[in-house]
C-alpha cells in the first residue's frame, strides 16, 4: 500500500505513524460511539473506582515506543504502527487531559487530531515544497543559522552513534 501512494524509502515510516493513527483514531471513535450507543461493551478500565482514560493508555504506549526506539532502532519499522496508535489513543482525548473536564466529545480533540494528521502530512507529501521555501527564505530568516548548526551536530552524532552501534553489534548499514 505504502509503494503505491509514496514512492520514497525514507519517508515510509513516517507513512506507517500517519496510518496506524488514522485507523486507531477511527477505530476509537466509531467503537466509542457505538458503545455511548448501548450496542457493544464496555472496555473501560476501572482501577479502584478511577476510570482510567485511553489517553493515559496512549502515554503509555508512547513511553513504551520512545524507549523501543531508543534501545532497538532496527525495529522502526514495527515502532511505527505502535507510536501512530499511542499518538492516536493520547490525543483522541486531548481535550480532557487540555482542559481537565470528563467531556469527551468536544471539538477539541479533534482539532488535535487533524493538526497531528496534516503535520504527518506534510512530512510524507509535501517535504520538497517545505525545503524549497526554506532555502528560498534563509538569507531573511533569522533562525536558518542556528537550526543549520544544530542539523550538522545531529547528523554527526546520529553517523557517529549509528557506526558505534552497527560495530558493536556487526550490523551491516543500509
Amino acid at each position: 500500500m505504502f509503494k503505491r501512494l509514496k514512492r520514497e524509502d525514507h519517508d515510509e515510516i513516517a507513512f506507517r505513524v500517519l496510518l496506524a493513527f488514522l485507523l486507531m483514531f477511527a477505530g476509537l471513535r466509531a467503537y466509542l460511539w457505538f458503545e455511548y450507543s448501548n450496542h457493544v461493551p464496555s472496555l473501560s478500565i476501572f482501577i479502584r473506582e478511577i476510570h482510567v482514560h485511553h489517553f493515559a493508555v496512549g502515554i503509555t504506549v508512547l513511553a513504551i515506543a520512545g524507549y523501543i526506539a531508543l534501545v532497538a532502532p532496527y525495529f522502526r519499522r514495527k515502532i511505527a504502527w505502535l507510536y501512530g496508535a499511542g499518538l492516536a489513543l493520547a490525543f483522541d482525548e486531548f481535550s480532557m487531559w487540555l482542559k481537565l473536564n470528563d467531556d469527551y466529545w468536544t471539538r477539541t480533540s479533534i482539532t488535535a487530531v487533524v493538526l497531528i494528521g496534516g503535520f504527518f502530512v506534510n512530512i510524507i507529501y509535501f517535504k520538497n515544497f517545505w525545503a524549497r521555501a526554506w532555502r528560498t527564505t534563509r538569507f531573511v530568516n533569522p533562525l536558518y543559522p542556528v537550526v543549520k548548526h544544530i542539523y550538522a551536530r545531529v547528523e554527526r552524532a546520529r553517523e557517529h552513534a549509528l557506526a558505534r552501534f552497527s560495530e558493536h553489534f556487526n550490523i551491516s548499514r543500509r
